[in-house]
């Protein structure tokens, strides 16, 4: 019997996702995870500042992070991170499913997918590249988007949607141009349908994505824009929407000129022409992009994720850069992170978000993992399970917003010191080797890169010692070391 191109997919989907998302290493080709360290000797000993920028561009630093400043100074290595290499010589290019490539599918062929299996993928190439990604600012500055242009998955069809939408419209222009990330996330099939705009036609309006594109996307809820505003912007998207049927075109952008309401608008005191059709929405895109009220409501963003705060001082800095350089990030990026590591006195306590502590004890203690199910799992047991804010502003960054989540990271943590994450193992005896037997100082070294001695971490390992002399468990000490506020926090 003739497999046509519809059963070939189908076939693949239950071969391969079955597989994936029972740990099946035959059929993934899992990442390589970095060889385990030698020696946890740390030389020349990092400053505290270095150690505090390192842990707010990276998902957390490793020794070799630690080394590479060291070797080319916080300047060079930021502007190493500002300019990462093709992609193909990152370790998640190399991860491939064998008997399909589901993340390189066309959109409407993921449709012979089931929806949770889409999804699951999308969760572990996010995970992975987090965790073994050389380009950590790249890979931080995805997670940033992402959350920036949130689209929640499980409103149909957006799980399917979302993979064009990170592969296409966020991660080429994470680096890039403001304007031209924000182009891509308004032709976004994900976003439109996600916030309505399919709803969105002539003599009928949907105001929904022109709201938010205004007060979460560009300028901010005090950016100067006026419910007439909402209402035009409206209007200039109306016929921007996306294919619902047809197996190549299904699930794509497309401007639909019959529902397009092409009379004349203004918005933001800007005239646009009638009869301008698609150009309507471009000529929006411009608006927001060159106001000066996007670049303050970005610069002051971009603040919050890195320093914790956002000095009036800073935000006005980065906001020139913004508009000197027509929202060039990369530019903006190189600004703050000079500043982070020059002056640490700005650096705010963050706690981290479940995905953010999950990341980093997996890169602290060199794990070896496939980032499927199991870990899945514990982040959403941690309240931020991948692409499921419903709400549109995102995962929020406050410390209020995560305290509830302590006993799941404390289960988590006993979980991966033990040994007990189907598809992640670490190897603790191994590294307590490289620290030279002292179980305590080894792993106090390895998760916080201070030196033994550092006054900060003193009555902490004081207490691990005592705990030591007790239970002579490497996987309880590391667990603790977790599960300590000094890790919770970066």
């Amino acid at each position: 019997m003739k497999l046509d191109r519809r059963d070939y997919l189908k076939a693949g989907a239950a071969a391969v996702a079955g597989a994936m998302l029972s740990g099946c290493s035959q059929v993934v080709r899992r990442l390589t995870p970095p060889a385990l360290p030698t020696s946890l000797t740390l030389n020349p000993q990092p400053a505290a500042s270095v150690v505090a920028a390192l842990n707010r561009i990276t998902f957390g630093a490793r020794l070799e992070d630690v080394a590479r400043v060291a070797t080319l100074g916080w300047e060079e290595f930021v502007e190493e991170q500002l300019s990462p290499e093709d992609t193909a010589d990152t370790p998640a290019a190399r991860w491939r499913p064998r008997s399909a490539e589901l993340l390189h599918l066309n959109t409407g062929d993921l449709f012979n997918f089931k929806e949770h299996e889409v999804l699951a993928h999308l969760q572990q190439a996010t995970i992975l590249r987090a965790v073994y990604s050389r380009w950590q600012l790249r890979e931080v500055m995805m997670d940033f988007w992402t959350n920036h242009f949130n689209i929640y998955a499980r409103k149909f069809p957006c799980a399917y949607l979302l993979v064009s939408d990170q592969r296409d419209a966020i991660r080429p222009h994470v680096l890039g141009k403001f304007r031209d990330l924000l182009t891509a996330s308004v032709h976004s099939a994900a976003m439109l349908t996600y916030l309505d705009n399919q709803a969105n036609k002539k003599g009928t309006p949907n105001e929904n994505y022109a709201r938010e594109l205004m007060e979460l996307h560009t300028l901010g809820v005090h950016g100067g824009y006026t419910q007439r505003d909402v209402q035009e912007v409206a209007r200039c998207f109306t016929g921007w929407t996306v294919r619902q049927r047809g197996e190549w075109r299904r699930g794509q952008f497309y401007f639909d000129a019959t529902q397009h309401d092409d009379g004349a608008k203004t918005v933001l005191g800007v005239k646009i022409p009638a009869g301008l059709g698609q150009g309507d929405g471009e000529r929006v895109i411009d608006i927001l992009a060159n106001h000066p009220s996007t670049a303050r409501f970005i610069a002051r963003k971009l603040c919050l994720r890195f320093l914790g705060d956002a000095p009036e001082e800073m935000v006005a800095q980065l906001a020139q850069v913004y508009r000197k350089t027509e929202g060039d990030l990369r530019a903006m990026l190189r600004s703050l992170l000079l500043n982070l590591h020059h002056t640490p006195s700005i650096i705010r306590p963050q706690i981290k978000r479940p995905f953010d502590f999950l990341v980093s004890a997996l890169r602290a203690l060199y794990a070896d993992t496939d980032g499927g199910r199991a870990l899945q799992q514990h982040l959403s047991a941690m309240g931020q399970p991948l692409f499921q804010w419903p709400m549109p502003d995102g995962y929020p960054q406050t410390t209020a917003a995560w305290t509830g989540s302590l006993l799941a990271r404390w289960n988590f943590a006993l979980a991966l010191t033990a040994g007990e994450i189907t598809g992640t193992q670490i190897n603790l005896p191994a590294l307590a080797q490289a620290g030279g037997g002292n179980v305590v100082d080894a792993f106090m070294t390895l998760l916080f890169h201070r030196p033994t001695d550092d006054v900060s971490l003193q009555p902490l390992r004081e207490r691990l010692h005592e705990q030591w002399k007790h239970t002579q468990s490497p996987a309880q000490i590391v667990a603790l070391m977790l599960a300590s506020p000094q890790f919770q926090w970066k």
